[in-house]
């Protein structure tokens, strides 16, 4: 299974929301660094809280789109 990271979390919370986006579409995914990055809480300061989100190679255009408005900002 090919694992595509599409999106960097800005933030603790919006990587609970993003990930709860794709468990409602059943989209295969994990978000790189989420343990880790529980060690230094908070907003994204440097790369040891970084939290990018990877997904099955065949989905990465729908969840592409559902993180369009997350992209847009």
């Amino acid at each position: 299974m090919d694992m595509i990271p599409i999106y960097t979390m800005k933030s603790e919370p919006e990587a609970a929301v993003i990930s709860s986006l794709m468990t409602a579409y059943d989209i295969n995914f994990i978000i790189s660094g989420r343990g880790f990055s529980s060690m230094y809480p908070g907003a994204v300061s440097t790369s040891l809280n970084e939290q990018i989100l990877m997904v099955q190679a065949d989905q990465v255009e729908l969840a592409q789109t559902l993180l369009e408005p997350f992209l847009n900002n």
